[in-house]
């Protein structure tokens, strides 16, 4: 009894919100994937069971059919507590650029309860604690390129079930080109959301920016990951920091006193020693990656820096 209740439990996490749908032939992967000895007879039958008390709801329209939740539906054992709505109400505020569309849809009906318990709750300052957090970027903040929805969804979408797509891509210096692609990862960086994968069945990974990406369409075919691959691996071995030699550098600079004053809050590397010269300076000995970031932050200081080694820096 223990099994099937817990069976059932996961199952009732595993079925999308409407309009997403999932088939038998999914939930009995997944199923399979948690731990689960079953079969399609069998969750059939648990859907059938489940959907006289929970509102859920089959779409028989076209084969395979598919099971949904009701679009407005919320499950929530136990109720929300207000310190789990304003959870809610921080991420509705913060996560709208990193959340799945679909996600995000799927969950305006907690976003939903969650407004509703803090405007309801004792304490004044927990309801308006969301309009006391605020999250600034560092630099020049730039507006960021539009992504055709569509697109969003579906490659969120592929991310999510790990399937492939296809769709047609424009590079910067290129005609535009319609690709299949193997999807491993999304990296936001600044106001540029970059999609990490392969192409059909070549390995090399490379970085699509969504916002040049047109008519993105899933396909059956599942994702696949190349051997030994890991998204902070990739992005720590450089991929993304312009880099200019695999080897790190061992910087030294003099900065003056206010532009190297962060330094010592903030760190360059593990390694990094400050030393105060006599002229007011600081001394600064870091190793660290060598990179086109690298000497952009340099360059931002002006005069306020002295690079002394590597001489070719900058």
């Amino acid at each position: 009894m223990a099994d099937t209740l817990l069976r059932q439990w996961t199952m009732l996490r595993l079925i999308p919100r409407a309009p997403r749908k999932i088939d038998t032939a999914d939930l009995e992967r997944l199923l399979l994937a948690e731990g689960f000895e079953v079969n399609r007879r069998s969750i059939q039958r648990d859907l059938n069971t489940l959907s006289t008390r929970f509102p859920l709801l089959c779409d028989m329209r076209e084969k395979p059919y598919g099971w949904c939740w009701d679009a407005h539906a919320v499950l929530d054992v136990p109720g929300m507590d207000p310190t789990t709505a304003l959870t809610f109400a921080l991420a509705e505020r913060f996560l709208n650029h990193v959340l799945p569309p679909s996600t995000l849809r799927r969950m305006e009906p907690h976003f939903r309860q969650a407004r509703a318990v803090l405007d309801h709750v004792d304490h004044p300052g927990m309801a308006q604690w969301p309009e006391k957090v605020r999250i600034l970027p560092r630099g020049l903040k730039l507006l960021a390129p539009e992504i055709d929805q569509g697109v969003l969804d579906t490659v969120y979408d592929a991310l999510l079930r790990e399937r492939r797509f296809t769709a047609r891509y424009r590079p910067r210096e290129a005609a535009e080109t319609t690709y299949e692609v193997n999807p491993l990862g999304l990296v936001l960086r600044d106001a540029v959301t970059y999609l990490v994968c392969t192409l059909w069945r070549y390995e090399d990974v490379l970085q699509f920016a969504l916002h040049r990406m047109q008519a993105a369409e899933i396909l059956d075919q599942p994702a696949t990951r190349p051997e030994g691959f890991d998204l902070d691996a990739y992005i720590a071995a450089g991929h993304f920091a312009s880099p200019y030699s695999a080897e790190p550098v061992r910087l030294e600079a003099l900065f003056d006193a206010d532009a190297a004053y962060h330094l010592r809050e903030t760190r360059l590397s593990e390694d990094q020693a400050l030393f105060d010269r006599p002229d007011g300076r600081v001394l600064v000995r870091a190793t660290v990656a060598d990179t086109g970031e690298l000497r952009w932050w340099l360059l931002g200081f002006g005069e306020a820096v002295e690079v002394l080694s590597p001489k070719d820096l900058l």
